[in-house]
């Protein structure tokens, strides 16, 4: 069974599998730079992933994915960096303030009904 944010991680990234997503991921935790490129993330992906130019256009393309979301940031053209250490922390605080969003209560409207008198 697959994990629900790696499936939905992968619905913007159709040539790479949820398990290849997840070992993008593992790089990306793994890399101890203040700046990655594309390569410094290669050399943690196996072969099978890493020789093949579709595939590494499409790495390129889920990292545009999390500077979207926030994950990572990209100080220039060809750099990314972390905002936090692992996805998982990042996205803690964010499923926190999920959950306190859906605990508020509900405020209906009241129907404003407006009389003219002519």
């Amino acid at each position: 069974m697959s994990h629900p944010i790696i499936k939905m991680l992968s619905w913007k990234t159709r040539l790479l599998s949820e398990e290849e997503i997840i070992q993008i991921l593992a790089a990306i935790a793994n890399i101890n730079l203040n700046e990655f490129m594309l390569k410094d993330i290669i050399n943690f992906l196996p072969e099978k992933i890493s020789n093949d130019k579709r595939k590494r256009r499409s790495i390129s393309s889920f990292l545009e994915t999390l500077v979207e979301i926030g994950y990572l940031k990209k100080p220039s053209e060809r750099k990314w960096s972390k905002v936090t250490s692992s996805l998982s922390h990042f996205l803690s605080p964010l499923l926190l303030e999920l959950s306190e969003l859906e605990r508020k209560p509900i405020k209906k409207e009241e129907e404003k009904r407006v009389i003219k008198f002519s």
